[in-house]
């Protein structure tokens, strides 16, 4: 063998790893969101009635979904539906209403199933993606246990569709809820059409004998908390982080005050609350609300600083909070664009680093900068206009993340 022969022998190794290329957050998942929130899919005052009472209630709840600045949202047939044969296919009925009349602009909207063992899968999944699958970008899969057992569903639904006539693809997020499905997880995530892994903190640690508190569940559970976005990540998919199980409760308006009068205290500092007007009761639920909500932003700042590309919210004054952790400034993310755009170019000139403050930023300091320029761009703290400014194009500046031309990350 000469070294001609060699090169022809080494071009076809490389031709053979380029199609196994390095595997990162989000490859293969064709939406964005910052966060992920439940809507319950049934809701009826005690003594209702189930066809009048119940379809009014649970589809004014639904249709708010569509007017929350929310990125992602789901109707959930499963834990916020009554476990009642009697309740559940009005839940369906009220789940497809919703999904077929109102206008979810460009929110990614799915649905929520009972697990496959249960009784209401059948239905759920043939009448919900048969009558309303065309309005679909995901579904989010609860109590799995193994990856056949996911593989199984996602075969089921794409018969649904096939035989419904949809051709729009449904993908699917998988909940991470058990020790076996946690010891299942990358055989989930490599499975054609799930994007994501959520995180059942709750439901894991039921199943574990564990604990979830409001100022350590992130820390008692990080071992299978932090390892998620990694098997995620390995194959292209993403992480989507458990819930904050405190929930920002609002007060209800103390007498002899008006709703302007309350909203204005809720949005103030408690210190400053005149607790003479409106009660000591007030001003400490509106410390405990507080609370929440600055757990609810520790806890997405958590995640996102762990490699989570979201996060589960279950109460609208969460969302801010949350959304905020994978929402640069328009300061940081123009830091990192300059930072991006500096190393680019020098790479064109002749340098492997560049000086950034205290830190040396080569290839993996800037990589880790270009999720904060993608980040400012999805969230609109920046646009094409600086990244035109910059003098390269939204491609040479991801060049500085990936390692080789052919790279998916560039197509």
């Amino acid at each position: 063998m000469n070294f001609d022969d060699l090169r022809k022998t080494i071009a076809s190794i490389q031709s053979r790893h380029r199609a196994r290329p390095e595997m990162m957050r989000g490859m293969k998942v064709p939406y964005y969101r910052r966060g992920e929130m439940s809507i319950p899919s049934f809701k009826m005052a005690a003594g209702g009635d189930i066809e009048k009472d119940a379809r009014a209630l649970s589809l004014k709840l639904m249709g708010k979904a569509a007017q929350l600045p929310i990125d992602f949202f789901f109707y959930d047939l499963e834990d916020a539906a009554p476990d009642n044969p009697e309740f559940k296919p009005f839940a369906r009925s009220f789940v497809v209403e919703a999904l077929t009349t109102n206008d979810y602009g460009d929110r990614v909207v799915g649905f929520r199933p009972n697990n496959i063992r249960t009784p209401y899968f059948e239905d759920d999944v043939i009448e919900v993606v048969s009558r309303a699958g065309d309005r679909l970008q995901t579904m989010v899969i609860p109590k799995s246990e193994h990856w056949e057992e996911v593989a199984d569903v996602v075969k089921i639904v794409r018969d649904v569709q096939r035989i419904a006539g949809h051709t729009n693809p449904i993908h699917f997020e998988i909940l991470i809820e058990s020790p076996a499905a946690f010891l299942e997880a990358e055989k989930i995530a490599a499975l054609e059409g799930v994007s994501a892994l959520i995180f059942g903190a709750w439901d894991f640690a039921r199943t574990v004998s564990g604990k979830v508190t409001a100022d350590g569940w992130i820390y008692d559970q990080q071992t299978v908390r932090q390892l998620l976005p990694v098997i995620a990540a390995a194959h292209g998919k993403e992480a989507v982080d458990a819930v904050t199980g405190t929930l920002p409760i609002r007060p209800k308006t103390p007498a002899g005050v008006t709703d302007a009068e309350a909203a204005a205290a809720l949005a103030s500092n408690p210190d400053t609350i005149d607790a003479a007007k409106f009660g000591a009761a007030f001003v400490e639920s509106v410390r405990k609300r507080n609370r929440a909500i600055e757990l609810a932003r520790r806890d997405a700042e958590n995640a996102r600083a762990a490699g989570y590309a979201a996060k589960w919210i279950l109460h609208p004054d969460q969302i801010e909070a949350i959304h905020a952790a994978w929402s640069p400034g328009r300061e940081e993310a123009l830091r990192a664009l300059k930072l991006t755009a500096d190393y680019a170019r020098a790479a064109l000139s002749g340098s492997g680093a560049e000086v950034d403050g205290d830190r040396l930023a080569d290839k993996a300091v800037v990589g880790t900068d270009w999720w904060v320029v993608r980040a400012g761009m999805k969230s609109g703290s920046i646009t094409d206009a600086d990244v035109t400014a910059t003098g390269l194009t939204m491609e040479a500046l991801a060049r500085t993340v990936v390692t080789h031309d052919g790279h998916s990350a560039l197509s």
